[in-house]
């Protein structure tokens, strides 16, 4: 960071020696955000998050994203009022970057001055009306979800857990194949419907947390209560992750699909699948499922 820093002020006493044969030339004000941080309630659960990027805004001007850690150029002086948003990536995907507005918004007023570097370090939480229907850290007896195929259950390995800065988690949730094993899939899908509908929801996210040595398929399956029903909709693939120590924090999107709903489909069940290899061991691990809405 030390050597960032530098290289900054290098660039902002260039752009001040240029000026001075230029009197022209406008010298910005600089933020830099290189990190972000993140605590929740502990009746929401863990605090893991990942936020790549960060949303700015200056006195209403909207700067566009940015990746962290950001050096953001200010066309503007005076006493500012800083806007920052988290943005995340949208199903598990780096090329569809979203502000999650379930997190709060960090504010803050700084006094901007030509040639300068201001450093943020912003703190979220979730965002005041957020609300869970669901959340499973399976550290209680019991869980949300039913199995099909390949059962599934916890382990307490600690080599498989997720490890939260300041949190005691003791199981996770565990699909484990072996070379006996003939039925190479599984699925987990939420024992209770939940009743959230496009209309009277503005955002939804299932967040969840995994490790898993082959990709996993997310989605819902929506009832109609006409019918008796039910449509399958699918929403996202997740790839693979290859470091089995590297968990992986997922935003899925689910008000996309919400907005689609009929008008007798009130409730849905959420799914997540996935498929061993033909012969290969694989291990399929899970934690911190929630799905949070306002």
């Amino acid at each position: 960071m030390k050597r960032l820093f530098c290289l900054i002020s290098i660039g902002v006493i260039g752009i001040l020696s240029f000026s001075a044969c230029n009197p022209k030339l406008e010298i910005p004000s600089y933020l830099y955000i290189d990190s972000v941080s993140f605590s929740c309630l502990e009746s929401q659960g863990s605090a893991s998050c990942r936020i790549p990027d960060i949303r700015v805004v200056v006195n209403g001007d909207d700067r566009g994203s940015y990746e962290l850690p950001a050096t953001v150029p200010i066309l503007q002086t005076g006493n500012s009022q800083i806007r920052l948003w988290a943005v995340v990536y949208k199903n598990g995907l780096p090329q569809q970057r979203v502000v999650n507005y379930l997190y709060s918004l960090y504010e803050t007023n700084i006094v901007l001055r030509s040639g300068q570097i201001d450093t943020l370090r912003p703190s979220f939480s979730y965002a005041d009306g957020t609300q869970f229907y669901l959340n499973e850290d399976f550290e209680s007896a019991g869980n949300k979800f039913m199995a099909s195929g390949k059962a599934f259950s916890t382990t307490t390995d600690s080599t498989l857990l997720l490890h939260v800065k300041g949190e005691n988690n003791t199981h996770s949730g565990i699909v484990l194949f072996d070379e006996t094993d003939t039925n190479r899939y599984f699925e987990m899908r939420t024992i209770s419907p939940i009743y959230l509908i496009g209309t009277t929801t503005t955002f939804c996210f299932l967040e969840l947390n995994c490790s898993c040595s082959q990709n996993i398929e997310v989605g819902m399956y929506i009832k109609n209560t006409q019918t008796g029903g039910s449509r399958q909709q699918h929403i996202a693939n997740i790839t693979a992750t290859t470091d089995r120590s590297t968990w992986r924090k997922l935003y899925v999107n689910l008000s996309e699909a919400m907005a689609n709903m009929g008008n007798y489909e009130t409730n849905f069940d959420i799914y997540i699948k996935g498929y061993a290899g033909d012969s290969a061991k694989d291990t399929f691990l899970l934690d911190n499922i929630k799905v949070v809405y306002m």
